[in-house]
């Protein structure tokens, strides 16, 4: 890591205050307060620091060394596994006695070099990293999609009967390969406890193909069936969604392809998943916006919007809702991909990564898991033409960056994301920021405190902060690490601040920076806030011009309440307005005028989410929020409440 200058500004108040008068800082940390989100407050980082490799994949075989960093001094887990289960299928056998169906005997065979021969020999020095297996595997279109059965057939000389015939193999894959909860890690590879039926399926199959989303989704249910006919324990998911751009064609998209999964599936599905990518530039034909050029973000205020649509329609139409996968998220430019590799190419992959994190880590009790997309080497997608491995990697030979030399596999730049994130775990304490640009979260661990700062903006954001809650506890030293693009390069800078001073920050474009505090003694946390959210009773409702829309947010604890805000989302197009006038119980709100991230100005209309500030007198048991627009057209597509109560 290379030591860089940062610039910040000394200002004249004191660092470090014990009371909790309004702050005129840009971001507030209160050290002493417990911030718990449906129950939750450590940072797993199980759950969030999880890459997309299994122990399976051939690609770490030679590289035990870089793996050992990775997963050990760095703290990164596995997550996903795509291929193992249908290349297992390469050389199978039909049941004799039930055509149409694997042989039960092929599988046996399969189990048995996993479990005795393959396993012990190749894996051998692996096994020490097996509790950083917390594996989800899934299906590809090649060879469980119908369609995509001829394929294989030519290469078995069989092919399934139907989906349930299909998911009566994974299932069965699930039962016999892995080993038995308490069983020896000799005696196999650890079980996966998730499994995504296909994976992206509408995009080849409807968007670029011949099919109608329903008939993916009966598929869905019918490979859910055959799956547990053998296995009952593992979490069955999907539609594993490519583009969940819920609002194309004034939302046209999301009754056809969403909304019609969890009609559909929503009770067959154990957790529902997605994929989140923001492009940096992009041309793809895909029947929905064929070219354009600059910035198509996910991060801020359409990814809330895009997640509060699922929650609160899962709500409505489930009774619950239904947990999330993000087993793939990131960056993307089309016009970088398929070149060889370059460090600039590795920041739009990366700088994606904190914000999206950021925003997943403010729903810890409804997503399971999060994984960005990038793997080892990365082979499987060798460019034939080219001998060009794939793009998302993390792994390169030197002979790939210019003035290196040898076939020696070395870290890409993505390395330094893990790297930066590698010390942060603890309790999240409250943190609260002005900036609807600038993400912001805190934890706390014994003597160590990390404030993290993300921005989403095209510009550099400058921040005060004020640290509360520690008036006795006297700082030792603060260090700050920023992942930030210097000169076309990644670079991870490491600067030391005087603790004695409070400082006002610039966190680089679409830059994060990570704060870490050393105190003298632990910090003791003594209060707690908890927040809940709520949903209304209705949501997807069309904006006419001057009407109210009103939405019922029922049953909410009002007690002790600190604090609350609406949550409101919206989708219309870019010359309508975007200021509604809003109330809670009659009361009107202050509705903000900055969304958080960009304003999406490359897409066809506006998709976003605002958080509006609550009174925490306004707040009772049944709630009416009414929101007002002063033209037509477009969609309310959500309201919600997060309320912060006092323990």
């Amino acid at each position: 890591m290379k030591q860089y200058f940062i610039p910040f500004t000394l200002l004249f108040a004191s660092l470090f205050a014990s009371c909790t008068k309004p702050s005129s800082a840009d971001i507030q940390v209160q050290l002493d307060t417990k911030h718990e989100i449906g129950g939750i407050s450590e940072f797993d980082r199980s759950k969030f620091m999880v890459f997309h490799s299994s122990l399976f994949e051939g690609d770490w075989y030679g590289e035990h060394d870089k793996l050992d960093y990775l997963l050990n001094d760095l703290d990164v887990y596995f997550g996903r596994d795509n291929g193992i289960m249908g290349g297992v299928l390469h050389h199978s056998n039909e049941d004799p006695n039930n055509p149409g169906h694997i042989d039960p005997a092929y599988l046996d065979t399969v189990a048995h070099y996993f479990k005795t021969m393959g396993w012990r020999k190749q894996m051998e020095p692996l096994h020490k990293y097996d509790d950083r297996v917390h594996l989800v595997i899934g299906g590809q279109e090649r060879p469980f999609w119908p369609d995509r059965y001829e394929e294989f057939k030519e290469r078995t000389g069989w092919c399934f009967a139907n989906p349930e015939a299909g998911g009566e193999y994974m299932g069965q894959f699930l039962t016999k390969i892995f080993r038995n909860p308490g069983d020896s890690i000799q005696e196999g590879p650890a079980r996966p406890k998730y499994i995504e039926v296909i994976n992206e399926p509408l995009y080849g199959l409807v968007t670029v193909g011949e099919y109608e989303p329903l008939e993916i989704f009966k598929f869905h249910n019918e490979v859910a069936k055959g799956i547990r006919k053998y296995n009952k324990e593992v979490k069955i998911g999907g539609y594993t969604t490519a583009f969940p751009w819920f609002d194309e064609r004034n939302f046209q998209r999301w009754e056809e392809r969403m909304k019609l999964f969890i009609d559909t599936c929503g009770h067959q599905m154990d957790f529902f998943s997605i994929h989140l990518y923001d492009f940096n530039m992009h041309e793809m034909g895909d029947g929905i916006d064929s070219t354009f050029h600059g910035p198509r973000n996910f991060k801020g205020s359409r990814m809330e919007a895009t997640m509060d649509m699922m929650e609160a329609y899962s709500y409505l139409q489930l009774g619950q809702v239904k947990p999330m996968m993000i087993t793939e998220y990131g960056g993307r430019d089309h016009y970088l991909e398929g070149l060889d590799w370059s460090p600039y190419r590795d920041w739009h992959f990366m700088k994606s990564f904190s914000p999206m994190m950021m925003q997943f880590m403010q729903r810890p009790d409804v997503i399971i898991k999060t994984m960005p997309y990038v793997m080892a080497k990365t082979l499987w997608a060798t460019d034939p033409k080219t001998g060009q491995p794939g793009d998302w990697r993390l792994l390169r030979q030197k002979k790939e960056a210019p003035g290196e030399e040898g076939d020696e596999w070395v870290f890409t730049e993505q390395i330094k994301w893990f790297e930066q994130w590698a010390k942060v775990k603890g309790m999240r304490v409250e943190t609260r920021s002005k900036n609807a640009d600038v993400l912001a979260d805190t934890y706390v661990n014994g003597d160590k405190v990390y404030v993290i700062l993300s921005n989403l903006s095209f510009n550099p954001e400058t921040v005060s902060l004020d640290i509360l809650g520690s008036k006795s506890n006297a700082v030792k030293s603060i260090s700050v690490q920023q992942l930030h693009l210097v000169d076309s390069i990644p670079v991870l800078d490491t600067l030391a601040i005087d603790p004695s001073k409070q400082l006002s920050y610039t966190v680089d474009t679409e830059a994060t920076a990570i704060l870490e505090f050393t105190f003298e003694n632990e910090v003791e946390i003594t209060k707690s806030i908890e927040e809940k959210k709520y949903y209304a009773e209705s949501y997807y409702q069309a904006i006419k011009e001057k009407t109210p829309i009103h939405f019922e947010v029922k049953n909410v604890d009002a007690s002790n309440v600190n604090k609350a805000v609406v949550r409101l989302a919206f989708g219309r197009t870019h010359d309508l307005s975007k200021k509604p006038v809003v109330t809670i119980n009659g009361t009107e709100l202050q509705v903000p005028t900055n969304f958080s991230g960009d304003e999406q100005e490359v897409r066809e209309q506006f998709f976003g989410l605002l958080e509006i500030p609550v009174p925490a007198s306004a707040v009772k048991e049944v709630n009416t929020v009414s929101v007002t627009f002063p033209d037509e057209g477009g969609f309310v597509s959500s309201v919600a409440m997060r309320v912060y109560s006092n323990k």
